[in-house]
């Protein structure tokens, strides 16, 4: 039976491995920067109500650096589209097959 699961399943293991192979490449590619910016910046002192300028400082900089905004825009992207996606590739023949084999019929026979 484990067999069959992941003869059935393989192909979103390895589509799901490999997500999280290419951000996890993405984070160590882009975080000792950002740690050294954030670092440099100063934010990490920072203890009272006046922050608001060193925050801002560090955004700007941040900005002026290009990768970021675009890495942040494209992260923003994918958090809201990978539920659909994950739903319509994986979830969507789940349901199929339980509608196709009748097996769903438990609760529908009132």
């Amino acid at each position: 039976m484990i067999w069959l699961t992941w003869r059935q399943f393989r192909a979103q293991a390895i589509t799901g491995a490999a997500a999280l192979a290419a951000f996890a490449i993405l984070l160590a590619a882009t975080g000792p920067h950002l740690a050294s910016l954030y670092a440099a910046g100063g934010i990490t002192g920072c203890r009272s109500g006046s922050c608001g300028d060193t925050a801002s400082a560090f955004l700007t900089r941040l900005a002026a650096t290009s990768p970021y905004p675009v890495i942040y825009v494209a992260g923003v992207v994918i958090v809201l589209i990978a539920p659909a996606i994950i739903g319509i590739f994986w979830g969507a023949p789940l349901i199929a097959r339980e509608l196709e084999t009748g097996t769903c019929r438990c609760w529908l026979s009132t």
